[in-house]
C-alpha cells in the first residue's frame, strides 16, 4: 500500500509510518474479504474456492501506526490472514473438510520496499506459502506487473480474483486497466484507491492534463472550464469529482461500481469497488456501513447517488454512512422507489429491482428490502413468491414479485 516515496520508504530498514487514513483503508480490506468469502461459500455442499489475490502496490509489508507507534500489517498480510482466517471461520461452520485454495502475487516498483516484504514474508508463518510458489513477489512497475498476472492467470469466466490497486495518485492504474482486467477475469473484484486530492490539485485544462485523463479512459468535457461558473472551489471541486465518476461508471465495463470514499481528518480517497456480482456489491456497501463517519460519498441518498446541479452549487451533498445518513436514505427511498418500481415493468422481481438501482444508491440489499417493507406496510405493494407465495412483511427471496397496489392509496410515495 505505497503512497508517495518520501512519505513510505523502507530504505535502510525504516518502517514508515502508516496515517489514519491508510490504517482504515487497511480495515475495510480486511472486513471486506472477511464477508465476500462467506458470502460466496454458503452452498453447503462447496468444500473449496480457488481464487487469485493481487496487491500491485505493496508496499514493504509492514507499517508503524502513527497513534499506537506499534508495528501494523500492510496489506499483503492483511490479505494473507483474512483468507486464512476465513478459512478457518468457514471450515468450523462445514461437516466436512474446507479448503481457500488462494495464490497471492504481491508487487512494488520500488526495490527496498520490494526486498523488504520478501524478507518479512520468508520469516514469517507464510514462507512455506513462498516456497511452494503460492505466494509470488515481483518487483515490477505496475505497467509491467499487469500483463505479467494477467499471463499467469488463464482467463476462465468462473476464475475468482481479487485486486486491490492501492496505488500513488489518481493515475498510474487507470480505468483502461481495469476494463482489461474485467475483460480477461469476468468474475474478478476489484477494489481501486484514487486520490482525489491529488486529481482536484492537478486539474487543469492544459493539453498534459487533458491527454492523461483520456489516458486513464474518460472525458473531462467541460468539467474544467466550469470553474468559471463556480462560487466557491470547494463547489466546482464537487462538480469535477462527480463527473469524473459518471465517466467511470459509464465507461466501467463492471456491471456494479460502488463509488466511496474514506476520509479522515480532511485527507480523503476514492476506494472504488468494481465488480460484475451483486453479491460482491453489497458487501462492500456494508463494509462502508460499517466504518461511518470514515466512509463518505459527495452525493445524495435514494436513488440518486452521484447525481450534482451546477445550477444549484450550494447543495448540500456530504453523506457520511451514519445514523443521520440511514434515516436520510430510508426517507429519499421511501418517496423513490415507487416510482422505481413500477419503471420496470409489470410485476418485476425485487432481484430486478436492486439490480437496477446498485449504481443510483448508497443502500445496501437489506435497506431496500426494509424500504419496501414500509411500502407494504402502507398498502403501496405486496410480494409473491417464486411458487406463489404470500409474503407478511417483507421480500424473503430476490425471486420473489413486486406487486403495486391498483387500489388506495392511488398515490404512490414519490408519484406525486
Amino acid at each position: 500500500m505505497v503512497k508517495s516515496q518520501d512519505a513510505f520508504s523502507w530504505k535502510d530498514g525504516r518502517t514508515p509510518p502508516c496515517p489514519v487514513h491508510s490504517r482504515i483503508k487497511l480495515e475495510i480490506l480486511r472486513d471486506y474479504l472477511m464477508a465476500y468469502f462467506p458470502t460466496i461459500t454458503q452452498n453447503k455442499r462447496m468444500d473449496y474456492v480457488n481464487i487469485e489475490l493481487i496487491d500491485a502496490f505493496a508496499g514493504g509489508g509492514v507499517l508503524m501506526d502513527v497513534e499506537t507507534k506499534s508495528p501494523i500489517n500492510g496489506s499483503p498480510k492483511v490479505m494473507i490472514g483474512a483468507v486464512r482466517d476465513s478459512e478457518a471461520a468457514i471450515a468450523a461452520k462445514k461437516t466436512k473438510p474446507f479448503r481457500i485454495n488462494a495464490r497471492f502475487h504481491f508487487s512494488d516498483a520500488d526495490r527496498d520496499a520490494h526486498l523488504r516484504l520478501k524478507q518479512d514474508l520468508a520469516d514469517s508463518r507464510y514462507h512455506e506459502d513462498v516456497e511452494e510458489g503460492n505466494i509470488l513477489i515481483d518487483n515490477k512497475r505496475f505497467e509491467d506487473f499487469l500483463p505479467t498476472v494477467l499471463k499467469r492467470i488463464k482467463s476462465q469466466p468462473r476464475q475468482k480474483a481479487i485486486f486491490f490497486l492501492d496505488q500513488c495518485g489518481w493515475n498510474q492504474a487507470t480505468l483502461r486497466d481495469c476494463n482489461r482486467i474485467l475483460k480477461h477475469l469476468p468474475k474478478a473484484e476489484i477494489i481501486w484507491n484514487i486520490s482525489v486530492e491529488s486529481l482536484a490539485m492537478f486539474a487543469n485544462d492544459q493539453d498534459a492534463f487533458r491527454v492523461a485523463t483520456e489516458r486513464f479512459g474518460v472525458d473531462l468535457g467541460d468539467a474544467i472550464s466550469a470553474r468559471e461558473n463556480a462560487i466557491r472551489l470547494s463547489d466546482w471541486r464537487k462538480s469535477l469529482v462527480s463527473h469524473y465518476l459518471q465517466q467511470i461508471r459509464s465507461n466501467c465495463i463492471a456491471k456494479f461500481v460502488s463509488p466511496f470514499m474514506v476520509q479522515h481528518s480532511g485527507w480523503g480517497y476514492w476506494l472504488l469497488h468494481l465488480s460484475n456480482h451483486k453479491e460482491a456489491n453489497d458487501v462492500m456497501k456494508v463494509t462502508h456501513w460499517r466504518h461511518q463517519n470514515n466512509s463518505l460519498h459527495e452525493g445524495f441518498p435514494g436513488l440518486r447517488m452521484l447525481e450534482f446541479n451546477r445550477g444549484n452549487w450550494n447543495q448540500s451533498s456530504l453523506f457520511r454512512f451514519d445514523a443521520e445518513a440511514d434515516q436520510a436514505t430510508r426517507e429519499a427511498l421511501h418517496e423513490e422507489l415507487g416510482p422505481r418500481i413500477r419503471s420496470l415493468g409489470e410485476d418485476p422481481t425485487v432481484g430486478q429491482l436492486i439490480d437496477s438501482v446498485a449504481n443510483e444508491t448508497p443502500a445496501d440489499r437489506r435497506r431496500i428490502i426494509e424500504s419496501l417493507g414500509d411500502l407494504k406496510a402502507e398498502n403501496a405493494c405486496r410480494f409473491i413468491g417464486p411458487a406463489g407465495e404470500k409474503r407478511v412483511h417483507i421480500p424473503q427471496s430476490l425471486d420473489d414479485r413486486i406487486v403495486l397496489s391498483n387500489h388506495r392509496p392511488m398515490i404512490l410515495p414519490g408519484m406525486n
